[in-house]
Formats: structure tokens, sequence, C-alpha cells
């Protein structure tokens, strides 16, 4: 019974993770397509005031688009890229004083060591997925 239970679960965790992944898709492909028609108004700055809203909302989109791979791929490369960019985006638009800039740079250099130093490959057994209740991590060479 609680295998079955767990298998319920985990089809339903899945589901409703794409389902999240297609919904905020469906929402960046709107937004891409609102920002591209509105391209024509940056001169207006009544629409777009400065270029730190621009630069705000494709950023945002970025990042959006970076929450789908990570849902998608399920690996920590996708992790490191979403935190990259929203901590690269918080740098960039935020422009409050230099401690907080050195701070997000001290950021950026410890995601990047950690990505090189302490970054293991690893991949789940589908069959260790079938046979057993818990999944292994198997050593991918």
């Amino acid at each position: 019974m609680k295998k079955y239970i767990n298998t319920i679960f985990k089809h339903l965790s899945a589901f409703l993770e794409y389902f999240i992944a297609f919904m905020l898709a469906a929402g960046i492909i709107l937004l891409c397509l609102r920002m591209a028609f509105s391209l024509g108004n940056i001169p207006n700055l009544d629409v777009w005031p400065n270029y730190d809203d621009l630069l705000e909302t494709c950023f945002n989109l970025i990042i959006g688009v970076e929450l789908i791979r990570m849902m998608y791929y399920h690996t920590a490369d996708s992790v490191f890229e979403v935190l990259l960019f929203a901590i690269a985006r918080q740098i960039i638009i935020d422009h409050s004083s230099i401690w907080v800039t050195f701070i997000g740079v001290c950021s950026i250099a410890v995601l990047y060591a950690t990505r090189k130093f302490l970054f293991c490959h690893f991949h789940i057994s589908d069959e260790a997925d079938e046979n057993s209740d818990t999944s292994t991590d198997v050593l991918k060479d």
C-alpha cells in the first residue's frame, strides 16, 4: 500500500511541476510579446521612464525562463544558473551601496567556487527507482 501511495504522490508531484512550468512558460511568452509590442514606445518616457525598467523586465523574464529549466531538468547546474541570474539582477538593477554590490560579487564568486570544487555529477538510476522504495545516487564517471 505504501508503495502505491508513494507512486501516486511521485506522479502527482511530477504532473504539478510540469503544469506550473507550463503556466510559467505561457506567462513568460505573453510578457515577452507584450514587451516586444511596447518596444516602439521606448522613446515615450511615460511608458518606459528609463532604461532600468526595461532592463529589470528583461532580467525578470530571463530568471523566469531559468526557473522553467530548473523545474524541467532537476540538476544542480540549473539551480546554479537561477541563483547566478538572480544575484546578477540584484547587483545590476539595485544600484545601492558599494557594500551591497561587493557582497553580491562575493556571492557570485562563492557560487563559482562551489560549482568548481564541490559539484559531483550524480544521476538517479531508473532501475533503482523501480526495484526499491528509495532511489540511490550512482556516481557517473
